[in-house]
């Protein structure tokens, strides 16, 4: 009995966390992605003056490959140095200095056993952003805004609340900021049933900095930010490919040394994002480890099973009878 209490217990916490879940707004969708970069026949200069100026923006619907060939104008490939943290995040970054406090920040990582709906889930989520950031983040919101009713596409308001950082001998104080997160779709409409199509549906996100909300303030750890994120199913395993240009926003951070600004991008769109890695490895083991222990527990519980039934089967059987002598005896 007490096993299958667990098991019960198991399956309630499991029914709560999946009703608290935030639900997956989708801005656009297409059969295929925008393979045609705007920033094609553009040099290296070209692209690192729209950067400096402020004026670059990640396009949608792109391909992760055709950003990354389009930031080749900028730095090399073999820039990505792999990263393995002592909190179990791994992936691959790399950060750029692209001048006038902008950097350019990015990370390639692999999330497994899991759907790119699951990593939007769990990239969504404020207590997971936390506990994985814990020495940075101090309070993640994430509201969704429906605007159906509108000619603009759904979106994401996602507040933070960062600790202060210290800075060689200075801190940043705490630091507050609002984002707009838009999530569009890629996946055909071919004669796949819905399974199918989920598994095989990829995904582009668009993040920035929302300027026009009372929580973006002064103390903001940036000026101006534009980030892509892709999303690919590769087996039973997710792609995950981020990259962010970020302005820092100097009457936080000091101009003391040019690694300060690097070393915050990074960590906001490098390492930062690593844990989904981390995460759902844990999610993995945590699966294996519950099979390998129903595995060996099966006998038992199922005999704990079939002694229930029979309990409850003998009630039923002696009630009546039990009830018939009642009966008599006031008789």
């Amino acid at each position: 009995s007490l096993i299958l209490l667990l098991l019960l217990f198991c399956f309630l916490s499991q029914s709560v966390a999946e009703s608290g879940k935030i639900p997956i707004l989708i801005a656009q969708h297409r059969q295929d992605y925008d393979h045609i970069s705007k920033e094609e026949g553009k040099n290296d200069k070209t692209l690192v003056q729209q950067m400096r100026k402020g004026i670059f923006q990640f396009g949608r619907f792109k391909s992760p490959d055709t950003i990354q060939q389009m930031l080749e104008k900028v730095r090399s490939p073999s820039k990505f140095k792999y990263f393995y943290g002592k909190d179990g995040r791994k992936g691959w970054i790399c950060t750029t200095k692209i001048g006038n406090d902008w950097v350019l920040a990015e990370s390639r990582q692999v999330a497994p056993s899991c759907t790119c709906e699951q990593v939007l889930e769990a990239y969504l989520e404020g207590e997971l952003q936390k506990r994985w950031s814990n020495d940075k983040v101090k309070h993640v919101t994430t509201i969704p805004h429906s605007c159906s009713d509108t000619d603009q596409d759904d979106y994401y308001r996602q507040d933070f609340v960062l600790h202060s950082q210290r800075i060689i001998t200075s801190h940043t104080g705490i630091m507050r900021y609002s984002q707009r997160i838009r999530v569009d779709k890629i996946s055909s409409n071919s004669k796949q049933d819905e399974k199918e199509k989920q598994l095989s549906a990829s995904y582009c996100v668009l993040v920035d900095l929302n300027t026009t909300q009372s929580s973006t303030t002064n103390t903001k750890p940036f000026n101006k930010l534009s980030v892509y994120i892709s999303l690919q199913p590769k087996d039973t395993d997710v792609n995950i490919y981020a990259a962010g240009v970020f302005q820092v926003n100097r009457r936080v951070v000091p101009n003391l040394l040019v690694f300060d600004a690097s070393g915050i991008a990074g960590n906001l769109a490098g390492k930062g994002t690593l844990w989904l890695s981390g995460h759902f490895e844990e999610v993995k083991k945590s699966a294996e480890k519950l099979a390998k222990w129903s595995s060996s527990n099966s006998k038992k519980v199922m005999f704990e099973s079939r002694k229930l039934v029979a309990a409850a089967t003998r009630s039923e059987d002696t009630f009546p009878e039990r009830a018939t002598k009642e009966t008599r005896r006031h008789e």
